[in-house]
């Protein structure tokens, strides 16, 4: 009976002993910006699943079980805090704003004018110079494909150089050239913005139709291209950046051209037969047999690799002078004709600034040698 009732009062002692460890842990999370209670605070005992929310006074009560018990507050926007309870009952906690998250976009409209996407009542769509340059561009057309909707770039190929790219934001269809838009930097309209440096671009804004251009007036009526470029920065103090990159390039695409027939419209091969008043180097080709060449069609003779003369062969001064060649297919020689494409952009910037003034300088090249044979462009 002894042994028995001893037993109960241990286990009794360590139950309450038990108890006395949980407690309960109330405080308030505040904002380290304005000093406003945050609710839908999460509080979670980091290592298990017990948890819970601060109210909308930013009021929270949790039950911890040690003093080593470690408590995690998150919430979107804010940093993730922890604190250890320790002896404490009571933890007010003060939480830090991510700086990392996403603000809200400002857009650039005509003259301008600065709004936020949703103040806009027409088509306004922003990117930031950092998104449009990405992948190092030419220029700002060929930079804007893909990033934003509606915009079509027309002539991107990268084997025409020089070419002026441009931009098509409504109304055209078909096959025809449509209308481009219009470009405005700084408040400046430019005839087009091929020669603007990447680099030195803040932000750009398209304007699409004529009700988001109204501003612009007539010259509008098929949309804009706002761009704002970089200015100098007080508070970053004099600085300089360099911008390097390079880019390779290579045929991807060709026509599918038919490798089955050869040129002419003449469905067999003739045959020469040298005469008194011919070349005399002509005799080497006497009795070999030629296409058409007064044709420039692809359906002549089908090649199989018989013998013939091409059209080459005529003519004197090159190691193909008067000999017959094997008319068998090319399929490809069109894509052995291009060559690979590099192309160097750099830059190098130089700005400051102060309460007085403003200064930024960029000196920026664009080296390329084109996909095309003896293509080039500085």
């Amino acid at each position: 009976m002894k042994k028995l009732v001893l037993s109960l009062f241990l286990l009794v002692c360590v139950a309450v002993s038990a108890m006395a460890q949980d407690r309960t842990v109330t405080g308030t999370v505040t904002s380290k910006g304005d000093g406003l209670p945050i609710p839908g605070v999460s509080v979670r005992v980091k290592g298990n699943q017990s948890g819970s929310i601060t109210d909308g006074s930013g009021k929270y009560a949790i039950k911890v079980q040690s003093a080593n018990t470690v408590l995690e507050f998150t919430s979107i926007g804010f940093l993730l805090q922890s604190k250890t309870v320790g002896s404490a009952n009571v933890i007010n906690v003060v939480l830090e704003e991510d700086q990392t998250t996403l603000g809200e976009v400002i857009i650039t409209g005509a003259y301008g004018a600065k709004q936020t996407p949703r103040s806009a009542t027409t088509n306004l769509q922003s990117i930031g110079g950092d998104k449009l340059n990405t992948v190092r561009s030419t220029n700002v057309n060929n930079a804007l494909a893909g990033k934003v909707a509606g915009v079509q770039v027309r002539s991107q190929s990268a084997a025409t150089l020089g070419r002026n790219t441009e931009v098509r934001l409504r109304g055209g269809s078909g096959f025809g050239g449509g209308a481009g838009a219009l470009y405005v930097v700084d408040g400046t309209i430019l005839p087009n913005a091929d020669d603007l440096n990447l680099d030195d671009i803040e932000d750009v804004t398209v304007l699409q139709g004529p009700a988001a251009a109204a501003l612009l007036g007539s010259q509008g009526v098929n949309g804009a291209i706002m761009i704002t470029m970089k200015k100098g920065k007080a508070s970053a103090g004099a600085g300089v950046t360099a911008n390097m990159g390079v880019t390779f390039e290579n045929m991807y695409v060709l026509p599918n051209y038919q490798n089955s027939y050869a040129g002419g419209a003449v469905g067999s091969l003739t045959k020469y037969t040298w005469k008194a008043n011919d070349p005399v180097e002509w005799k080497a080709l006497d009795g070999k047999y030629y296409p058409d060449y007064s044709d420039d069609s692809s359906w002549g003779p089908r090649m199989v690799g018989q013998e013939y003369i091409p059209w080459y062969a005529w003519y004197p001064g090159t190691k193909y002078s008067y000999k017959t060649a094997s008319l068998t297919p090319q399929p490809d020689n069109a894509l052995n004709y291009y060559e690979q494409g590099v192309q160097l952009n750099n830059s190098i910037t130089y700005g400051t600034a102060n309460e007085r003034s403003n200064f930024k300088m960029t000196y920026g090249n664009v080296y390329t040698n084109g996909m095309i044979p003896t293509s080039s462009l500085k």
